[in-house]
């Protein structure tokens, strides 16, 4: 089962469940439940309601994928916190050894952008872009000193996640916060996946249809687990917070030759069994030249 954000002409922008490859969107949902539901995906989260959506079966009354534009699952997270080098062969291809420990940043919440949005480049402030395909998390419950035992009963469902990244700022600032957090270089999405299992999960990054990244969730030195005992040691977790677990090797700017992004390219980052994201980079100088 998938919970997602759309846009449909009778319903305007509001989110339901998928289940057998239809959306039951909210007003159905609430005839089935017998109440009314929060406005938005982060009020329903704290609920606890999503429990009792899982139980669903198929739609006596849904939307056809095809009629509905799928939009980013979350649009204000309480955080965007994100893992760098937890690969080992991405680690290698930066010239670092596998960290000790989770290295942690954060994105802002104004780069999120739609699973099939463009990445809107400033490119009189951004020279250099690179794609990052990661598995990403939602937190269903929020807490502090949560062990890896725990953590399992703490994670709502998985996504897609692109850490677009401009090189050029992070390399100058020597941290990553501004060259991560420019307004939509983060595509989520296309649904948050509340039944995959971590343990067969993988990713795959295509850039103009190559393959550029393909790597199991097995590849990963920190397990989402391990990551949020990590975190809650000394960080309030809370429900509808997203992590994104680290991107595996080949990115485009420790490439040889280096292959970092360019205007009209097409980034498809795919999480196995999930579903995938496909984003094109339209430098903002060349927006309107087609």
């Amino acid at each position: 089962m998938r919970l997602a954000r759309f846009y449909h002409e009778e319903y305007g922008t509001s989110y339901g469940v998928i289940v057998d490859e239809e959306i039951i969107p909210k007003p159905e949902l609430e005839r089935r439940l017998g109440r009314k539901l929060p406005a938005t995906v982060e009020e329903l989260i704290p609920t606890g309601i999503i429990s009792e959506l899982k139980g669903l079966t198929g739609p006596a009354y849904g939307l056809k994928l095809e009629e509905v534009k799928l939009l980013k699952p979350l649009t204000s997270p309480p955080k965007i916190i994100c893992l760098g080098k937890n690969y080992v062969e991405h680690a290698a291809e930066t010239g670092f050894e596998p960290p000790k420990e989770p290295i942690i940043f954060m994105k802002a919440r104004t780069s999120l952008n739609g699973p099939y949005d463009d990445v809107i480049v400033p490119d009189d402030y951004v020279k250099e872009v690179d794609y990052e395909g990661e598995i990403a998390f939602v937190m269903a419950r929020g807490g502090r000193r949560i062990s890896s035992r725990e953590a399992k009963d703490y994670v709502l469902g998985f996504m897609a996640f692109n850490d677009v990244t401009a090189r050029d700022l992070q390399r100058r600032d020597g941290q990553w916060v501004r060259g991560k957090s420019i307004d939509g270089f983060a595509p989520i999405g296309p649904w948050i996946d509340l039944t995959a299992n971590f343990e067969e999960l993988g990713v795959t990054t295509l850039v103009n249809g190559e393959r550029r990244q393909h790597a199991p969730s097995k590849d990963m030195i920190f397990t989402p687990w391990d990551i949020v005992e990590v975190l809650s040691k000394g960080m309030t977790l809370e429900p509808g917070d997203v992590i994104a677990t680290g991107t595996p090797g080949g990115v485009g700017a420790f490439s040889n030759p280096k292959k970092l992004l360019k205007h009209g390219d097409v980034v498809e980052v795919e999480v196995w069994g999930v579903w995938s994201i496909r984003n094109r980079i339209v430098f903002e100088s060349l927006k309107d030249s087609g």
